[in-house]
């Protein structure tokens, strides 16, 4: 068994190793929040059968119940990708089957991720798609932007000019302005690829880069991972085909390209806390445009839940948001909060666009703290 505690927020424990949570490994301990299992589904008559479209199975779900069970199953039965997820008010088990826990990618994403959102408002904190660092002054921020834009890149950056790593994907947010560092690992995209290679042979030398830092095969993996593949599951998740299962075998034979800020970066300062000063939403421009034009809070919020929601585009998250409810409270109860809360943080700090048409964005953020 493995075990996380989060900050004391969330507890999760798992029989499976899941690298993104790899800061937060902890001690044995009891009443977790979160229970991943593995397990074989091959005796529910539910699960079994093979199917001709993707099916959720809520059947004991009744209303005002605080304890239920979600099944997922698709076209092959019990030889593609099923899960289930008990939910007991604010307790859930997630239990999956062989072949999802193959990908612990998988795993994570697109079903521990999601849960923890919501345990996340349900406890009073957001967890926010967003980047965050703190200036080597103690002055923290966040960076937003959609997938594949250049927020990764940026982060390396920063944190090579002495910037204090707090997140890159996700931050825990407490109001009214403290972020929480959720330092996972970092997936490097195609045009990432690049940046991360230089912030590591700048410390080694070319004689020693070993297959695991190989750069071949990380952009290849890049690339299979990059926005155009995703892109591609979308359209297919749009058909009736098992959307779940050929994403999971896809993951497991070409891993994500996972890297943690440490494996960049050797001596990259990993701070716990920082007051947020302000929010930089990075965004793409023609060749030579540099522009920062600060915006107002509700201009940031809708670009903030934009940037968020992301990963409940992709199934079965689309259909299984409407039957979550934790300590009473609907999936969209939660959301409605998340919104509320997140308000509230943009209406207390600066927020601001970062137009470039040649992505530096690293340049004009040296440059605000700078002047």
């Amino acid at each position: 068994m493995y075990y996380y505690n989060i900050h004391d927020i969330i507890k999760v424990k798992s029989e499976i190793d899941l690298q993104e949570l790899e800061y937060f490994k902890s001690k044995e301990f009891i009443d977790p929040d979160i229970t991943l299992s593995v397990t074989s589904f091959s005796t529910d008559p539910d699960m079994a059968k093979l199917r001709t479209k993707r099916k959720l199975i809520t059947d004991n779900l009744k209303d005002g119940s605080v304890s239920y069970d979600i099944k997922y199953t698709e076209h092959f039965g019990r030889s593609g990708a099923q899960f289930q997820i008990k939910i007991a008010s604010n307790k859930i088990g997630i239990l999956v089957n062989e072949l999802i826990s193959k990908s612990k990618h998988v795993t994570y994403v697109n079903l521990i991720e999601p849960i923890l959102r919501f345990l996340f408002l349900a406890k009073g904190y957001v967890l926010l798609h967003s980047a965050c660092m703190s200036t080597p002054n103690g002055i923290g921020f966040f960076l937003s932007a959609p997938p594949d834009t250049g927020k990764t890149t940026t982060v390396i950056k920063c944190v090579k000019k002495g910037f204090s790593f707090l997140s890159d994907d996700m931050t825990i947010i407490r109001l009214p302005n403290e972020g929480i560092c959720f330092p996972k690992s970092m997936t490097i995209s195609a045009h990432t690829y690049k940046t991360a290679i230089e912030a590591q042979t700048s410390e080694v030398n070319e004689a020693e880069y070993t297959d695991s830092n190989d750069k071949r095969g990380m952009k290849i993996r890049s690339l299979v991972h990059s926005k155009t593949g995703r892109s591609l599951m979308h359209k297919l998740a749009e058909k009736n085909v098992p959307i779940f299962t050929i994403n999971t075998i896809g993951q497991t034979k070409i891993k994500p390209p996972k890297y943690h800020i440490r494996d960049i970066i050797k001596e990259a300062k990993i701070q716990q806390k920082t007051l947020i000063s302000s929010l930089f939403f990075l965004e793409k421009a023609e060749e030579g445009v540099e522009e920062v034009k600060k915006i107002d809070s509700d201009d940031a919020l809708k670009r903030a839940i934009d940037n968020s929601d992301d990963a409940f585009l992709f199934p079965p998250y689309s259909d299984l948001i409407k039957h979550i409810k934790i300590e009473g409270k609907s999936a969209y109860d939660l959301l409605e909060n998340e919104k509320k809360m997140v308000k509230e943080l943009l209406s207390g700090i600066e927020c601001y666009v970062l137009k470039s048409g040649g992505r530096k964005w690293t340049d004009m953020i040296l440059h605000r703290f700078n002047s």
